[in-house]
């Protein structure tokens, strides 16, 4: 499941730079914040699952970033049918699936020709025990949105190479600042995110 879930997101990501050339294929910003060097920007993805998806872009570097939120349990569900003009999903049983685990978390490289890489996708609990059915909906996407905007506090640099935009951006340890924040929305400073490495699970 995590290799076709990597594929068809990496088909979305090519779609990214072909705007020119279909009309209406670039997705639409839904919020953007400025830095001193970089802009993080939220856009829109319609795909089952997707809840979040942010775009950090420089004029420094040779890549942007992408981070990704999906929720695993509209992930690894297939298209039933429909009943009463609403479509159904079930989990497939071909798939194994933990149910401590709630959302997917990603962090790309996007170069500017359209190639991509994954630089870790992790499967996570975002949500904890709460039982606050809001909570539940708002932590996990208000805490990517934090980790996100890391990028708007890097300086780049031109005199010392390490602190250029990108050195500083390839050392960020994403998934710390993740369980920091996550912990942060829950009120829960020993929430663990009990982290999957899924590229690191035959993905790849």
């Amino acid at each position: 499941m995590a290799a076709t879930w990597l594929k068809k997101l990496q088909r979305w990501i090519k779609q990214l730079f072909r705007g020119k050339k279909k009309r209406r294929t670039t997705p639409k910003i839904i919020k953007s914040w400025y830095g001193k060097h970089c802009a993080v920007l939220r856009i829109e993805r319609t795909t089952p699952g997707g809840l979040s998806t942010y775009r950090i872009t420089s004029i420094y570097g040779e890549c942007d970033y992408l981070i990704t939120l999906d929720y695993l349990p509209d992930l690894l569900a297939e298209l039933a049918g429909e009943f009463q003009g609403t479509s159904f999903r079930l989990r497939s049983h071909s798939h194994s699936y933990n149910a401590s685990l709630t959302h997917r978390f990603a962090v790309w490289r996007i170069w500017r020709n359209g190639g991509s890489a994954p630089i870790g996708a992790w499967d996570c609990d975002l949500e904890g025990f709460t039982q606050n059915f809001s909570l539940r909906q708002l932590a996990p996407r208000r805490a990517v949105a934090e980790v996100a905007s890391l990028a708007l506090l890097v300086i780049h640099s031109d005199e010392t190479p390490l602190l250029s935009w990108q050195s500083q951006m390839e050392c960020i340890n994403w998934l710390f600042f993740l369980e920091k924040r996550i912990r942060e929305e829950l009120s829960n400073p020993t929430h663990n995110l009990k982290a999957i490495d899924v590229l690191q699970d035959g993905s790849e």
